[in-house]
């Protein structure tokens, strides 16, 4: 029975205080490399094996490991598994810092890249996630994400109006130190659902943009989710077309990932390439069966029609030969 390991819990903090969302995180790369490591040592000596059924559900993101029995020390590995002394696992993923947002009050990581997943022996602060920088694949240190997160304040921002109803706010500030009180301007009242002219203490404003603010985040991970489910969709599609050439003889089995690559980057061209190729007729696919059973004789072959006979000599031209062949 498959161990399932749970990645990511987006209802959970990680060591550093903030979120995940679970339809925020991107398998795009991922699902071409499932890497598995070993406490996140990214070395060829590192690896343990790899990750599958990979699954996003209710908030949960999962997969199974597959590790490589063949390697001595991934076996020592597996069996800690198999017997539940080893039960954690932590993400390593590639993210970009504005992605890292606070969001009414809560520190949340919006949207990141899944970069490696590593069997660990207690998630604890230093092993419960990996951050690498999405512009250079470099693992950030502790430090370096601390002073990131300390960095960071609540940001305001509208949905696409923010620029204007941010002047506008500048504008209004300049003329009256005290911003107890906004007066808004009918375009700008209607952009954010009052009625025009509207009166309204800054506070109530300042609720309102993040409400707006969190309604385009959720419409973002929703779009990202959406995305996530063609792309994979897409490459279940591949590689059902490529099993089912390789079933049919029309490339051999260890050409798969070649042509799975082919149809990630090119689906019309795998189809066209797929079909150029003929398909491998096994010496049992040669022979054409007739009515009461398969053709062994010549009085079996002139019962065939025209077209049959025809086929039949050109794809069998020795067993033609034998049919009508006098034995001494």
């Amino acid at each position: 029975m498959k161990k399932t390991f749970v990645f990511n819990d987006e209802k959970e903090k990680n060591s550093y205080g903030f979120i995940i969302p679970t339809a925020g995180i991107s398998l795009k790369r991922f699902a071409k490399n499932p890497m598995m490591l070993d406490s996140h040592n990214n070395s060829t000596s590192g690896v343990l094996g790899k990750w599958e059924d990979l699954k996003k559900e209710n908030g949960l993101l999962t997969g199974s490991p597959v590790f490589d029995s063949e390697d001595e020390y991934a076996a020592k590995i597996e069996g800690k598994v198999e017997r539940d002394f080893l039960k954690s696992c932590s993400m390593g993923i590639r993210f970009r810092h504005e992605d890292l947002k606070i969001i009414s009050g809560v520190l949340v990581l919006v949207k990141c890249e899944l970069y490696e997943v590593s069997i660990v022996a207690v998630p604890s602060n230093e092993n419960s996630i990996r951050l690498y920088a999405a512009e250079t694949g470099e693992l950030l240190n502790d430090e370096e994400v601390k002073t990131l997160l300390l960095g960071l304040t609540p940001v305001i921002e509208p949905v696409d109006v923010s620029k204007k109803l941010q002047i506008e706010l500048e504008n209004q500030k300049n003329k009256n130190e005290d911003m107890s009180k906004i007066k808004l301007t009918a375009a700008a009242a209607i952009l954010l659902g009052f009625t025009a002219d509207t009166e309204l203490e800054s506070v109530e404003l300042s609720a309102k943009i993040v409400a707006l603010n969190a309604a385009k985040t959720a419409a973002e991970l929703k779009l990202s989710a959406r995305l996530e489910a063609d792309e994979a969709a897409k490459l279940e599609a591949i590689n059902l077309q490529v099993d089912t050439a390789v079933t049919e003889g029309r490339i051999t089995a260890d050409k798969k990932e070649q042509f799975v690559n082919l149809g990630i980057a090119n689906g019309e061209l795998l189809t066209s390439t797929l079909a150029s190729i003929p398909v491998k007729v096994s010496l049992a696919g040669k022979i054409i069966p007739v009515e009461g059973g398969e053709i062994k004789t010549g009085e079996d072959f002139q019962k065939l029609s025209l077209e049959a006979q025809l086929a039949f000599k050109a794809a069998s031209p020795e067993e033609y030969k034998k049919l009508f062949t006098t034995k001494n």
